[in-house]
C-alpha cells in the first residue's frame, strides 16, 4: 500500500519517532519502497533549489488568515490533518516541477549518504558508491538498455543477447550483454573497469575500445590504455572487507582512502613498504586502523574525523587477521 499524502508530508518534513517506525515498516516491505523512497527523498532536497525559481506559499501568513476569518484566533486549532495536506500538496507541486527539470524520460538515483542499492527493471542491479549518480531511461527496456552514470558504481547485468547494456559517462562507454563489473570514473578524463564475470567491452567515443574479461581491469587515461591487477579491495566501500596477503602498507593506505575517505598520514615514509597479510571484516572503518597501527607497533593519534596519524612503529611483525 502506497503512503497517503499525509504520511508522506510528515516523513520528509518533521517525522516522529512513530513516524520513522512507520517509514521503516513500509521501507522493509519491498526494494521498489526503498527506490521510492529515495526519488521522494531526492525531490524533496530539491525543492530548496527550486524555491529559488518558484516562489512558495508563505504557510504562517495562510493560517493566519484562515483564523482571522474564523475569528476564534485563540482558541481555534487547524486540525493537523488539513497541515499536513497542504503541505503534501506543496510536496506534490514542488515535486512535480522538479521531476519534470530532471527529466520525463528518466528516473535518477543520486547515493547521498554511503551506497545506494538500485534494481533496474530487467532484475539488473547496480550499487551506487556514495556520491555517485544514476540516469535510467523511461524506455530501458523498450528500445536498448542504457544508463548513464557519474561517479563510480558496481553492476551485475542480466543476461540479453537482444539487447546489450550500456553504460555512458563523460568521456567514456562500457558495453556487457550480461556480465558484473566495476566502473570507477571520478574523473572525467579517466575511468577504470574491473570485470568480476563475464565479458564486458570498455572503450572511449571514438571508437577505441578493448575486450575484457574475468579478473581484469583497464584504466583509460586520455588516449592511454593501462592494464592493472584487479583488487576485491575496490568493493570495501560497498562489502565493508579489506584482504592482504604480503602486500606494501602503502595499498591499505590507499584502499582506506578511495573506499572510506580517511586518509593516513605516517610519521615515517619507511613504513609504507612494511609488508602486511590481513582479512579485515565485519571492522568499522576505523577500527581497521587502529588494527593496523597495533599490527605495527604504531601509535595512532587523530588529527581531524578524516584524517588519522601513526607515529613510529616498524615492520617486523606484519601479519594479522582481524
Amino acid at each position: 500500500m502506497e503512503p497517503t499524502d499525509e504520511q508522506l508530508a510528515r516523513w520528509l518534513e518533521s517525522p516522529s519517532q512513530e513516524d520513522i517506525q512507520e517509514l521503516h515498516v513500509w521501507l522493509d516491505k519491498s526494494p521498489e519502497n526503498l527506490q521510492k523512497w529515495e526519488s521522494y527523498h531526492l525531490l524533496w532536497q530539491n525543492s530548496a533549489k527550486l524555491a529559488s525559481r518558484i516562489p512558495l506559499p508563505d504557510r504562517g501568513r495562510i493560517w493566519s488568515g484562515i483564523e482571522a476569518e474564523i475569528g476564534e484566533k485563540k482558541t481555534f486549532t487547524i486540525p493537523a490533518f488539513f497541515k499536513y495536506a497542504a503541505a503534501a500538496a506543496v510536496i506534490l507541486t514542488i515535486s512535480l516541477s522538479v521531476w519534470l527539470s530532471i527529466s520525463p524520460k528518466q528516473e535518477h538515483y543520486i547515493a547521498g549518504n554511503g551506497p545506494l542499492e538500485v534494481w533496474l527493471s530487467d532484475s539488473s542491479r547496480v550499487v551506487l558508491k556514495e556520491g555517485a549518480e544514476l540516469k535510467v531511461s523511461k524506455d530501458y527496456l523498450e528500445e536498448e538498455r542504457t544508463v548513464i552514470l557519474e561517479g563510480d558504481a558496481f553492476f551485475e547485468i542480466k543476461r540479453n543477447v537482444q539487447k546489450p547494456f550500456l553504460v555512458q559517462s563523460e568521456s567514456h562507454f562500457v558495453k556487457v550483454l550480461g556480465t558484473s563489473f566495476l566502473v570507477q570514473s571520478a574523473k572525467p578524463e579517466e575511468a577504470t573497469v574491473s570485470v568480476f564475470s563475464g565479458k564486458v567491452e570498455f572503450g572511449v567515443p571514438s571508437g577505441q575500445s578493448s575486450i575484457l574479461t574475468k579478473d581484469m581491469s583497464l584504466t583509460i587515461l586520455g588516449d592511454q590504455f593501462i592494464e592493472k591487477e584487479k583488487s576485491a579491495n575496490d568493493l570495501a566501500w560497498w562489502t565493508g572487507e579489506l584482504k592482504y596477503d604480503n602486500a606494501p602498507l602503502s595499498q591499505f593506505v590507499a584502499d582506506m582512502a578511495y573506499n572510506f575517505g580517511i586518509v593516513i598520514k605516517l610519521s615515517s615514509d619507511s613504513l609504507l613498504g612494511c609488508r602486511l597479510t590481513a582479512k579485515f571484516e565485519g571492522l568499522t572503518p576505523d577500527e581497521m586502523v587502529q588494527a593496523v597501527a597495533i599490527t605495527f607497533g604504531s601509535e595512532l593519534q587523530q588529527s581531524s574525523k578524516s584524517t588519522m596519524l601513526l607515529e613510529g612503529g616498524n615492520c617486523e611483525k606484519g601479519g594479522a587477521s582481524w
